[in-house]
């Protein structure tokens, strides 16, 4: 038997993962990452219905993600810059080229993005999760994720990377192009001068 463990059982790695690309551009610390996290959960739950679709993940988080990063950029990162590339439909190849460039050195930037993760011949996505874009290597793009169970995909190799999905004799993943948000902050706010929140 294994405990459950943070995230095991709740559906907010779409928080998660924002918390985590604020923590490498800017070294958000544990303390000013729970303060977002709650005022997040608060936002949230004003919108009692739009609250339970997000509870049973019975939406795609896009509005979450963009709210939050609307809000942090509000109260504690005024230079964070957000980029959404893509709407639906954009092609899978400018999608992950767009993700290799977040990822690359020297420009200091980080993806957010949801994928979908698929088994062979299913139509069905066994994972639907938010995750970060850390690095890039030979081994494909490098998540800073929120999930810890054995078997959870840390690196996406672009050969499992398909367009929408369709049945295939493989594993693969589909990353829908109108979730990927890239993140990057100005020069003169790498590290904030104070991690306060105004109400």
């Amino acid at each position: 038997m294994q405990a459950y463990f943070q995230g095991r059982i709740d559906n907010f790695c779409a928080i998660y993962a924002v918390l985590n690309a604020l923590q490498v551009l800017f070294g958000l610390p544990p303390l000013a990452a729970r303060r977002i996290y709650n005022r997040t959960l608060v936002r949230e739950s004003a919108d009692p219905e739009g609250f339970r679709r997000v509870l049973e993940h019975r939406t795609d988080y896009v509005r979450l993600v963009d709210g939050m990063l609307d809000d942090v950029r509000a109260h504690e990162f005024p230079g964070l810059r957000v980029e959404a590339p893509f709407s639906e439909g954009a092609p899978c190849g400018n999608v992950w080229e767009a993700l290799r460039g977040a990822a690359s050195p020297p420009i200091p930037r980080i993806s957010v993005f949801r994928f979908l993760r698929f088994s062979s011949g299913s139509e069905r996505p066994y994972v639907d999760h938010w995750t970060t874009g850390h690095y890039m290597d030979g081994e494909g793009l490098h998540l800073l994720d929120c999930r810890l169970e054995p078997g959870a995909l840390y690196s996406i190799p672009s050969s499992i990377v398909t367009a929408r999905h369709r049945p295939m004799r493989r594993d693969y993943v589909v990353i829908p192009p109108e979730s990927v948000r890239i993140l990057s902050a100005a020069a003169s706010a790498a590290m904030p001068m104070r991690y306060g929140f105004n109400n």
